[in-house]
């Protein structure tokens, strides 16, 4: 009996095991590149040149805005184009290289792109040239747990995710799937 119920609770824990991974989004729901990044307004992470600054914000933005994607649009593919970018707050030479110091919001978020969403079979569902901005960052978050001295790109990740949670909605039924928004 004992032999059996450990089977049976190792099944059981696979099947659960399986069943969460295939309901999780994919970051390859994501997909980010980036126009000349080193002429871009401010985008050096800590001590990384500008094209290994792009590579750790998409490591970091993909993982984070992927669930976010995928409830809004489901099996979906959001593509970011990126012509500028403008990271909140500022370096001092003086102090550190590693640590982005933040005035009051006087160096405001800017990140500007051209955007595609494609559905599942790469049809164009909605593409555009647009800008999430946010100058109001340092006063929004203020119930969530401090996060800031952990996670790179806090503010920019939850600037990015009110723009899909405000401008990407899944396609409705009936709808032609190649208009633009």
């Amino acid at each position: 009996m004992k032999k059996h119920f450990h089977w049976h609770l190792i099944g059981m824990l696979l099947a659960v095991s399986t069943a969460s991974s295939a309901l999780a989004p994919s970051s390859s729901n994501v997909v980010m590149t980036f126009v000349h990044p080193e002429r871009f307004t401010d985008f050096r992470v800590q001590d990384r040149n500008e094209w290994d600054s792009a590579a750790w914000f998409t490591r970091n933005m993909t993982e984070a805005l992927a669930p976010t994607v995928a409830q809004q649009a489901p099996g979906c593919t959001l593509a970011f184009r990126f012509t500028d970018i403008d990271l909140g707050g500022r370096y001092r030479r003086d102090r550190s290289n590693h640590v982005r110091f933040y005035n009051n919001g006087r160096e405001p978020i800017r990140l500007y792109f051209d955007y595609t969403l494609t559905d599942p079979r790469g049809r164009v569902i909605a593409s555009g040239s647009d800008s999430a901005t946010d100058a109001l960052y340092l006063g929004k978050y203020t119930s969530e747990p401090v996060k800031l001295p952990f996670e790179e790109f806090y503010f920019e990740k939850k600037t990015l995710i009110s723009w899909i949670k405000t401008k990407i909605h899944a396609p409705r039924a009936g709808v032609n799937s190649g208009e633009k928004n």
